[in-house]
Formats: structure tokens, sequence, C-alpha cells
């Protein structure tokens, strides 16, 4: 006599019964998508810390959310070097794959009515460059430094980013809107040799400083270092005070270049930005030939 099949008891399905589970299929419900991105901009900086930094996080906590990410994805994605972020042969695959999801994930979200565009430079910088796109776009302006500004890109606080090529930006893309050059403005084109207004000490304001030593053999003269280059175009376009400025500055207030400094620092005006799909580049290529425009006139 057959023994019978004990039933089943608190409804449990027998093992032989219980569904086979798709690879993946419920891990990746429980993605984030800051876990994604800051796994992103790690990738770009091949640096973990850079990018917990960026994203205000501890390194551990960056460490957890990558652990996150792998598990989503159920493959391993980084090295897990204490030093250096490198990606697998499974990671680079996937890169660019997550990339194109967030993009077209904020494009899916967007609203008939665009959200305005998020842009991100100095005061000097943005006299210049707001006027100009106000027609245009509708847009949110942040004033902040450019490696401030440079954060907030990589953070995806701002959309845009204004500012000068000192400096190596990586993980974004690099536009050139403009050129020019720093020099010694004043409202007299005949000003005659005074101490000068001078910025805070940046490259171009050393460049100017060993340049005039060369030249002249002594120091150059400074009246006062002041906090802005819009603080000193506004204190020489009301008066006969020199100061060091971009020209594009410079030419917004009506100043001349003195006669009596050594040559001139170039300069390149930089729009960094990362893609964010079709509609929001479509939008941006109208403000960068606006840029392209109002910054790249005539030099003195």
């Amino acid at each position: 006599m057959k023994k019978k099949t004990p039933p089943n008891i608190k409804g449990k399905i027998p093992a032989k019964e219980k569904p086979k589970r798709k690879r993946g299929h419920n891990r990746l419900r429980d993605l984030r998508i800051a876990d994604l991105e800051l796994f992103i901009a790690a990738a770009h900086f091949k640096n973990l810390g850079q990018a917990a930094s960026l994203h205000h996080l501890s390194q551990s906590a960056a460490s957890a959310a990558i652990l996150r990410v792998e598990a989503a994805f159920e493959r391993p994605l980084c090295t897990h070097e204490k030093r250096q972020f490198r990606l697998t042969k499974e990671g680079q695959l996937l890169l660019p794959r997550a990339e194109n999801w967030v993009k077209n994930l904020r494009d899916t979200v967007a609203t008939e009515t665009p959200l305005p565009i998020r842009i991100a430079t100095t005061h000097a910088i943005a006299r210049v460059a707001i006027p100009s796109v106000l027609t245009k776009e509708t847009i949110e302006l942040k004033l902040m430094r450019p490696d401030i500004a440079y954060g907030a890109i990589l953070r995806d606080e701002a959309d845009v980013a204004i500012v000068l090529d000192n400096a190596a930006w990586e993980g974004v893309i690099a536009t050139e809107i403009g050129k020019g050059c720093f020099q010694l403005f004043s409202t007299l084109a005949d000003s005659p040799k005074t101490p000068v207004l001078l910025p805070e000490d940046q490259i171009e304001v050393l460049t100017l400083q060993q340049r005039w030593q060369q030249v002249c053999a002594q120091p150059l003269a400074i009246k006062a270092r002041l906090p802005s280059w819009s603080l000193i175009a506004d204190i020489c376009s009301t008066s006969s005070e020199v100061g060091f400025l971009p020209d594009f500055l410079a030419r917004l207030c009506k100043l001349h270049p003195v006669s009596w400094q050594p040559s001139p620092s170039r300069y390149r005006i930089l729009a960094l930005y990362r893609h964010s799909g079709e509609m929001f580049q479509q939008r941006l290529d109208k403000l960068l030939g606006e840029w392209k425009a109002v910054f790249s006139q005539d030099t003195y």
C-alpha cells in the first residue's frame, strides 16, 4: 500500500514546485538612482573618494553604495582597490548603458514645460553671459567659484558651468565658447603708471607679476587686492584707477588697456556639461551659439 503524500503545511510550496527566479529580476527593483550616479562619477574620476566627496558621502557609505549596484546587477563591476577605482570588463560594458539610462530617465520625467536650465558661473562671467540668453531660454543662475561650479555639474546640481580653462575638467564635456586676454585696464586711454588693483591670487595674477618683474626688474606696485573681478571693474569704470581684468569685462565697462604693461595673458572660456539627452542638447546648443557670439568678439 502506497504512503499518502502529507498535506502542504502552512501553505509552503514543495521545493520542486518553487518558481525559478530570473537572474537580476528582483534585485534590479532595489537599484537606487543615486547609487548608480555615484558609480558613474567614480568611474569617470577613477577615484571613489572624490566621487564620495561630490555626493556628500563618507568613504564607507560610498563603498556600500557601489556594493549595492554590484548586487543589483549580480556581477563584479570594479576591482575594489584602495587607491584607484578601476572597472572590470563588466563594469566597462555597463558604464555607457548606465549613463544612457539615467539620461533617458531625465527625458522621460520631463514635463511639457521644460525645467529651467541651471547655469553655474562667477558673477563677472554672468554679467556678460546671462543677458545674451534671457530672451532665448528659461534659466536658473547660480553664482559660485569655478571649482564649485564644476562640482555642481558632477553632482547634477547644475546643467552647465561657464569657467576659464585653467584646470583639468575631467568627467565632463568642455566646449570652447570664447577666448581673450587678461590685461591692466583704465577709463583713461593714456593712463599714467600707477599702483594697480588686483583680484585674489590666481594663476593669471601670478603670471602678470612674473612678467612685470622680468620686464621692469622690480615688483608690480599693488594699490589693493579685491575679492572679485566685478568689483574691480566697477571701481575702474567710475574712477581713474587701473585694474587687472579679463577683456570681456573691460569691454562691458568701456575700459581701455594701459600702454605701460607687459604682454597680456591669454585665456579660453569653456562651457562644462554632461550628456543629458537630445532635448537638453538642443536647448543647450542655442545657448552655446549665443555665448560664442558674445565672448568671441575682437580682443584689444
